[in-house]
Parts: structure tokens; C-alpha cells; sequence
């Protein structure tokens, strides 16, 4: 992630998520089967960012899970879904998993456009706006999640809760070889990049951008 960093030149602070094996988490993780002892990490996790977006009075921030991949022109990418972004916002995915595409918004030159958002999943990728922070805030219970945090996430946009956009195709996406998940068992992620950084940074093979590609 350092590299990926560096390369971007990219202004991040690393924030610790929870631990799934942290004793005091699981005491309290639920019993009714709703969510894993990982997922209730990640949920807690995403719910003290949103603490930390309010308390230290960041207008938005973008979120992203330590195990990402970029497309190499990510910062250009970003200059035209901002360009194109409407002016009241509280959630935008740049990374999300098995989503239809909404209506189409603004009138962008790029292949990476800005559609409203359907039912995101996943959160390896998405930029939340203060007031997005703060309407999420009143509308989870960390202590009795109903579902994982990008369930909820979804069930907000699909309730007209918040305000929502998301980028197809996704710019940024996550790796899996290898590279087991703390929260989802599974490792059925097909989805590429059209340019990988981290295959630019010789940190992966084309080899595994191929498998992928061969399964989409």
C-alpha cells in the first residue's frame, strides 16, 4: 500500500481497523447469525471513521481498504467525477462490488462515469461527505447491526437515506489472490483494472489481471 501510495502521491492517513480477534468485540458480536465476528469488526471499524470525519470536521474523506488497486490515471479520473459530481452528495463508490448501473450523470469524456448508485456492496472504495458521515451515524447501531456495514450502506441509498453516486467501471478494486479477506470467505472477484498500478510497480503478475479478465 506504501508504494501504491507513494507513486500516486497521494495525502492518506492510515487509520487501525478492528480486529476480528479482539476479545471485547466478540463478547459483544450478536448471536442471531446476522453478521460474522469479522464483518461486525469491519462494521465498527467504518463507524469510528465516520466518528472521526465529525469530531475533526473533514468535509468528506475517501476510504479504502488496505488491500487496493488503482488504475494508474486514478488522479485524473478523480478530477472528472469531481467536475461532474453533483453539489449535494454523501456517498461515492470508486470501488464496488456486483452493482447495476443507474442513470447516468453529467457528461463525462472518460470510460470511468458517474451513475447513481443502486446497491453498492462492498467498501475497499468509497468517498463519504460530512453529511454523509453524520446521516450514517444516526442510522446504524454498532451494538446491533442489521447486517454488515456495506448492507447498511445500501439499505440507506435504497431508502432515499442518503444521497448516493458510483463510478462504472470501477477505478479501483481490490486483489484476492492470495490474499484472504478478514470479513468474506470467498475469493470470487472478477473484476479488472484496465491499467493496474500495481502491475505498472511490478507488486503482481499480468498473469493474475488475466485470470481475472477470463472469468468477466
Amino acid at each position: 500500500m506504501n508504494k501504491l501510495v507513494s507513486y500516486l502521491n497521494l495525502d492518506v492517513e492510515y487509520f487501525d481497523a478492528i480486529s476480528k480477534f479482539n476479545k471485547v468485540l466478540q463478547r459483544y458480536t450478536n448471536e442471531n447469525g446476522k453478521v460474522t465476528v469479522g464483518q461486525r469488526a469491519c462494521y465498527i471499524t467504518h463507524y469510528l471513521i465516520y466518528n472521526k470525519i465529525i469530531d475533526e470536521g473533514f468535509n468528506n474523506a475517501l476510504i479504502l481498504e488496505d488491500d487496493v488497486d488503482f488504475e494508474t490515471n486514478i488522479t485524473d479520473i478523480m478530477i472528472d467525477i469531481h467536475r461532474n459530481l453533483p453539489e449535494s452528495w454523501d456517498t461515492v463508490h470508486l470501488g464496488h462490488c456486483y452493482e447495476a448501473r443507474g442513470n447516468l450523470v453529467g457528461n463525462s469524456s472518460f470510460p470511468n462515469k458517474l451513475y447513481e448508485s443502486m446497491n453498492p456492496q462492498c467498501t475497499h472504495a468509497y468517498a463519504i461527505s460530512n453529511s454523509g458521515a453524520y446521516k450514517m451515524l444516526q442510522a446504524i447501531d454498532p451494538m446491533n447491526p442489521r447486517g454488515p456495514i456495506d448492507y447498511e450502506i445500501s439499505q440507506q441509498i435504497k431508502y432515499k437515506g442518503i444521497i448516493s453516486y458510483s463510478v462504472h467501471p470501477q477505478p479501483i478494486i481490490q486483489y484476492k489472490t492470495d490474499n484472504p479477506s478478514d470479513v468474506a470467505l470467498t475469493s470470487n472477484y472478477p473484476f479488472s483494472l484496465t491499467n493496474s498500478t500495481m502491475v505498472l510497480l511490478g507488486l503482481r503478475g499480468n498473469e493474475y489481471y488475466k485470470q481475472w479478465m477470463r472469468k468477466i
